[in-house]
């Protein structure tokens, strides 16, 4: 039964629910005042409304309106007071969260029914915003040269691939898709893919979020989509084709998979060695060590031979037609990449205006990327398809309901739970461990990832200055992992006369497979996950400007989930029945919120002030036993035995925020906030219980971890340039606390299990630099600069020791107690977008030859991170060793063609535009140690000025060198092949005809300049991934 307290606490908040009508911001608000032009005294009563839609507000006594609850987009306002002119103000821009602020004077009458019409004055900058914010329009999105949100978000200064914000993880950002949650409360990864042709507004956040904004720690997302038209329809498509080619570079010297001197398959088709073995002298030290170890067919003939089964005797020979067939598995290179993104929606046909206008915009994407190479399955593929109905219940009064499903078809490695390998750099990770990988098409699971999101919203606009929203939301994920097609055993295969074989390496087979080289092992594909986990949540909100200076704002938010947990690895030689680790957990955490917000808006001043108050209860009745009890964690465990168990305690926490912007004159602003964010764990983590097939525990959670705690600072100022140039400088500083990781326990009698604690912490800081430069008639864009720098930790000590002696030793010894050093690793990014004016040229048809043209350029900088390289393994030594920065550059060339009521638009994207290589596999110890390093006494490479990445030259022989303190010409010697440097007199010597020789200059100058001497890492087909595409 769970506590009284534990109780008391829910319906405290949900009667909250019931008498405090939350909904994450979507939507903006035009705010001025109206006086009269002459006199420049306020005209009261003055009628403003927003054009094409039926949102309006009267001016009060001081000639000051509010209208709130305004999509994201451009309008034209209409302003009237009878005895004066109508005025129209057009290209008014609103933005999720902020104020546009209009003010109008109206002149008196001289014509009856005179009307003028004049331009908004476009803010560069924003002064009610008190945080680094971006909000990037669909005119925006359809420049860049980017077909996804993720990379859009990206984009933005502080944000690194995979939604990381200012050094958060994924997991600590949140995403809203028009304020409906999309994550998945197993372990808090955002789902963010959705179709660019739904995409009204986003809106990025970095930090200093209001209140309203719970679960976050990182940054927010906020995407807002279209809604359908009440009066006709809109649609558009898009599809990216990328030609069937390879996704690794391909050129002199670079071999392709099945190519005889390929790392796969030179060893047992070179004559040279093949029969022989690798080590049977035919190739030098160099040659050995770039390929797999070989004993060769001849070896293998006699092993099969002399075995006592008689069906498996091959001739050397034989044996290699063998591995040929095992080896079968071909690359398609006939397959294109493509994405398909389309939107449509308008009034729904026959019932929309019994419906209160019912309208619809529906949108799906689809993306195919091909792997580069074939694993369990040879392709990427995810889909998503959205749907909204809007309907205007009465004139104040919408319901909005929404609708998301996708899936991903993916794959899911054995030794990792939750690696879906997909990107070239992982794939070659996985393809070059072994054969079995490259070829077999077992290795790796199937992986079906589905989500699915159902909400509903009813807006109840009460006055031009208030409004309620309620809503409810549904999101629900489901994994399905799971081996590939069972082999057929009955159909065998003749490979050479009188000795047949199944399909392996194809097919799953769930014990140990007989194979020369590829296949002869016990076997994969044994990951399994089958778990589905549901959040259903309810807000609701209330907004009403109070006066023309404060808006405030309150809500609650109520989130049931049902997380049905089942995931684990199969154990090898069980036939696949019984599991290593295994994972089963039906739990029913719940969470609740409550907050209240004020933005003060003054002509000098912006202040929003807030409070947010967070309750979780992981409702889990835990066991409470001795850490080391043999009889819980240990092979003596039996599940029929009770134990000591108590029940979770709910946990409150307060959060205050602040944000200040402060207009300095008409073309600068500083800004500041402050807040505290708490996040809950990830629940997988919190309820996670793996025992072995004996019942031994390896790992254990605990539903009473306190929640991870992030206090923000941020500083900035913005300065308009030029009139249309934006700068903007932001410093900011987060201390983290409660992070989640793992103590590991380790007893006496050999119980050791690692349990999840919340003993990390981290500190990061750092600055920000953007200058940007929204619209113009011949170019735009953007470009950031990000420097930041973090520190983490943990206290206390990772590994927990039964026997102090043990502890003693291991606190005093190990590494771990001290707190990392900040390494840094600046970054840049800039988008420069160039036009042609749509009046450009000379006309053909109607149309302007050389209107409606685009070049987007798109770069990519990133310095080089900082790695350990320790051949003297002392373990004082780390990241020491710099590596080369990260180039990219991303070309778009487009011409819109417009028809009217129809555009057609013409691109071409260039991925990697300058083919720049980057070197796969910097890991590699040869290659390291053939580095000429900056001088260390850290190692003993050469001195020289290499850095981690570089690479020999494609298509030039490797040539060996060696570094000696100094060289007795008289007693020593040394190898034919090598060019040694002495480092004593600086000389290049090689041993030549049994003496030894000095090197000409111009060839150590060309060796040098081609970086000859580098020891390429093995497989080389994949040392340069992502080429020109």
């Amino acid at each position: 039964m769970k506590s009284l307290y534990g109780i008391i606490s829910l319906m405290l908040l949900t009667v909250m629910v019931a008498v405090c009508p939350l909904w994450s911001g979507t939507t903006g608000k035009i705010a001025g005042i109206v006086v009269d032009k002459d006199t420049g005294e306020p005209l009261p009563g003055a009628n403003v409304t927003i054009s094409e839609t039926e949102l309006g507000a009267a001016a009060d006594l001081n000639g000051q309106y509010t209208i709130l609850h305004i999509p994201p987009g451009i309008y034209g306002i209409q302003v009237s007071v009878i005895g004066y002119s109508k005025v129209t103000v057009s290209d008014v821009r609103v933005l999720i969260d902020q104020t546009a602020r209009v003010n109008v004077s109206l002149e008196i009458e001289a014509i009856e029914g005179e009307a003028v019409t004049v331009v908004a004055e476009k803010s560069v900058i924003k002064p009610d915003v008190a945080t680094s914010a971006v909000a990037i329009s669909d005119g925006e999105i359809e420049e860049l040269p980017v077909s996804n949100v993720d990379d859009i978000i990206s984009l933005q200064a502080g944000i690194q691939d995979g939604l990381s914000i200012r050094g958060g993880g994924a997991d600590d950002a949140l995403f809203l898709l028009d304020g409906v949650t999309l994550r998945d409360p197993r372990n808090n990864q955002p789902v963010t893919k959705v179709a660019l042709s739904a995409i009204k507004e986003i809106s990025v956040e970095r930090g200093g979020f209001n209140a309203e904004y719970g679960q976050v720690q990182s940054g927010l997302v906020n995407v807002v989509t279209r809604e359908g038209k009440v009066h006709g329809y809109y649609g558009s498509i898009t599809t990216r084709i990328s030609p069937p080619a390879p996704k690794y570079y391909q050129g002199e010297g670079i071999p392709d998979v099945h190519d005889a001197d390929s790392y796969w398959m030179r060893p047992y088709l070179d004559d040279a060695v093949c029969w022989t073995g690798t080590s049977s002298g035919a190739w030098d030290e160099w040659t050995q060590d770039q390929y797999p170890i070989f004993k060769g067919w001849n070896e293998i003939s006699n092993i099969l031979m002399t075995d006592s089964n008689p069906n498996n005797d091959l001739t050397p020979l034989a044996a290699q037609r063998v591995f040929m067939y095992e080896t079968r598995k071909i690359q398609p290179n006939d397959q294109a990449d493509y994405e398909i993104d389309a939107g449509f929606g308008g009034p729904v046909p026959f019932v929309s205006k019994k419906l209160g206008n019912l309208r619809f915009f529906s949108s799906y994407r689809r993306d195919r990327e091909m792997l580069l190479f074939p694993l369990t399955r040879p392709d990427y593929v995810d889909y998503d398809w959205t749907t909204q109905l809007t309907a205007d219940i009465t004139p104040s009064m919408k319901l909005r309901l929404s609708s998301l499903t996708g899936k991903q078809f993916t794959m899911e490695s054995n030794w990792a739970a939750g690696y879906y390998p997909r990107f070239p750099n992982e794939i070659a990770d996985v393809a070059s461990a072994s054969h079995q990988a490259m070829f077999s098409d077992w290795d790796f699971c199937l992986t079906d990832i589905g989500h699915q999101s159902l909400a509903a919203k009813l807006t109840h606009t009460l006055s031009s200055r208030a409004f309620y929203e309620v809503s409810i939301e549904h999101f629900k994920r489901d994994y399905d992992t799971r081996p590939t097609r069972a082999r057929d055993l009955s159909t065998l295969y003749e490979i050479v006369p009188g000795y047949f074989r199944d399909e392996n390496p194809f097919g799953y087979y769930p014990e140990t497979t007989e194979g020369l080289i590829v296949g002869s092992t016990s076997h994969a594909s044994k990951a399994r996950d089958f778990s589905v986990v549901n959040s259903t949540t309810f807000k609701a909100d209330v907004t009403s400007q109070i006066n023309f200076s404060n808006l405030l704002k309150a809500g609650v938010e109520f989130v049931y989930n049902d997380l049905n947990l089942d995931y684990g690895v199969i154990a090898s030689a069980t036939q696949g029945k019984s599991y290593s680790n295994r994972v089963q957990m039906h739990v029913f955490p719940i969470r609740s919120s409550f907050y209240l917000q004020d933005k003060l808006e003054t002509k000098g001043f912006t202040m929003n002030a807030g409070l947010r108050l967070d309750y979780s209860n992981s409702r889990a009745d835990w066991w409470d036993v001795d850490p080391y009890d043999l009889y819980f964690f240990s092979s003596k465990y039996n599940k029929s035995r009770v134990f000591d168990s108590q029940e979770s305690a709910p946990q409150w926490q307060l959060s205050p925020r602040m944000g200040i912007s402060h207009p300095i004159t008409e073309n600068s602003k500083l800004f500041f906030n402050y807040g505290h964010f708490k996040q809950i764990p990830q629940y997988e983590t919190l309820f996670r219980v793996e025992r072995t097939p004996d019942q031994e525990l390896t790992r254990i959670g605990d539903p009473n971890l306190t929640l991870a705690k992030t206090i923000s600072y941020e500083l900035g100022y913005d300065h308009i340039l030029l009139r249309n140039y934006l700068l903007q400088l932001a410093a900011f500083y987060k201390d983290i606390t409660d992070q989640q990781g793992t103590t590991q326990f380790n007893s006496i009698f050999g119980v050791n299990y690692g349990k999840t604690s919340s003993n990390q912490y981290e500190d990061i800081r750092g600055f920000e630099l953007t200058l940007r430069k929204s619209v113009g008639r011949w170019f735009s864009g953007f470009a950031n600069y990000t420097y930041q720098v973090s520190s983490r930790g943990h206290f206390g000590s990772a590994q927990i020791y039964e026997d102090p002696s043990l502890q003693k030793n291991y606190d005093e010894d190990t590494v771990n107690l001290y707190q990392e050093r900040p390494i840094p690793r600046p970054y840049a990014r800039a988008s420069i977008n160039l036009y042609s004016p749509d009046d450009l040229g000379p006309s053909l048809l109607g149309h302007k030859i050389f209107s409606g043209m685009l070049a987007n350029v798109l770069l990519d900088w990133q310095a080089g991170s900082w790695v350990t390289w320790n051949p003297k393994n002392d373990p004082r030594i780390e990241n020491n060793v710099k590596a080369r920065d990260y180039f990219n550059t991303i070309l778009r060339l487009s011409k819109t063609v417009d028809m009217n009521k129809f555009k057609i638009q013409f691109l071409v994207d260039i991925t990697n535009a300058f083919n720049t290589l980057r070197l796969w596999n910097t890991g590699d110890q040869d290659y390291r140690l053939s580095l000429h390093l900056p001088e260390s006494d850290d190692y003993d490479n050469i001195a020289g000025d290499d850095k981690i990445g570089d690479y020999r030259k494609p298509g030039v022989e490797f040539q060996p060198m060696e570094r000696r303190a100094s060289i007795n010409r008289e007693t020593e010697g040394g190898k034919a092949r090598v060019i040694y440097y002495e480092m004593e007199t600086g000389d290049y010597l090689q041993w030549v005809d049994e003496t030894w020789v000095e090197v000409d200059k111009a060839k150590i100058d060309k060796v040098l300049e081609d970086k000859a001497y580098i020891d390429m890492p093995n497989a080389s087909t994949f040392w340069f991934l992502n080429p020109r595409d």
